[in-house]
């Protein structure tokens, strides 16, 4: 049994899986909250623990705290150059944060296809991945894209202009209708603006990647605004658009599994 976390830039994702790669429990939590959680083996039943951290050094000290009076091993997961039949394009591989590089590798194993990467939370990263020539098991990570999340697009203007308010209606006027690109109030301006700055860089980078390779890329969504994005895209793209719930954990579940045969005796 295997302990993944995944502590992102806000909250903090773990699952246990199973030999089988079934999810046994999981849990989510504010950052600010980890150390009240329990994360137990006898309580969760697991041997060991992967972790991709991309929340600074003081989280993963409060990581270090709360596993280490259990004794288990614990894995720190870094980007490389090839990992779980996917290469890394990044030319400084190891730089490539650690969610991503698990998102990558699992949305590779799921479809085998050209995608569009997207795991949209505090940051919305945007990556391309398409399959090796010559090669249908092999892909390849050809590179991406960062940009802020709804929410802190939405903060950046109301802190940054004298006019503009704090604002976070995006959750509720979602939830109801589409955002109208014509928006006929500022509340619903802001909406309009940062759900379509983000919908129009997947947009455009669907369009690189099927030029790239001559293939219709799926999309594939994952993090908090998944569902707000993927309402958005439904009647501008044509690709086949999914939303993978814990993308992130099931790229760990399978880099544990790289791992394990790259430390097997030879």
């Amino acid at each position: 049994m295997l302990l993944t976390i995944d502590a992102g830039n806000t909250r903090t994702k773990w699952a246990v899986f199973n030999r089988h790669g079934e999810i046994t429990h999981h849990g989510v939590c504010a950052n600010e909250q980890l150390s009240g959680i329990d994360l137990s083996p006898k309580v969760l039943g697991y041997e060991r623990v992967i972790i991709s951290n991309v929340a600074g050094k003081v989280h993963a000290a409060c990581l270090e705290k709360l596993l280490a009076k259990h004794h288990q091993l614990v894995l720190w997961v870094t980007a490389g150059p090839e990992a779980c039949n996917v290469t890394n394009g990044y030319t400084e591989p190891e730089t490539l944060g650690t969610d991503r590089w698990a998102a990558l590798i699992a949305a590779w194993h799921n479809k085998h296809a050209a995608c569009v990467v997207v795991n949209a939370g505090t940051a919305v990263t945007v990556d391309a991945l398409h399959g090796v020539a010559g090669s249908k098991q092999q892909g390849e990570f050809l590179g991406g894209m960062i940009l802020p999340g709804i929410r802190l697009m939405q903060a950046s203007l109301g802190l940054g202009t004298a006019q503009l308010p704090l604002h976070n209606t995006m959750q509720e006027s979602a939830e109801n209708s589409p955002v109208d690109i014509f928006a006929k109030s500022t509340a619903q301006a802001m909406d309009a603006g940062t759900l379509n700055a983000i919908t129009g860089a997947i947009e455009r980078m669907a369009a690189a990647l099927e030029t790239q390779c001559w293939q219709t890329p799926f999309i594939i969504l994952s993090g908090g605004d998944a569902d707000v994005i993927q309402r958005c895209l439904t009647d501008r793209v044509t690709n086949p658009t999914v939303i993978i719930d814990n993308l992130v954990l099931n790229g760990l579940y399978l880099l544990d599994g790289f791992n394990q045969v790259e430390q097997a005796p030879q």
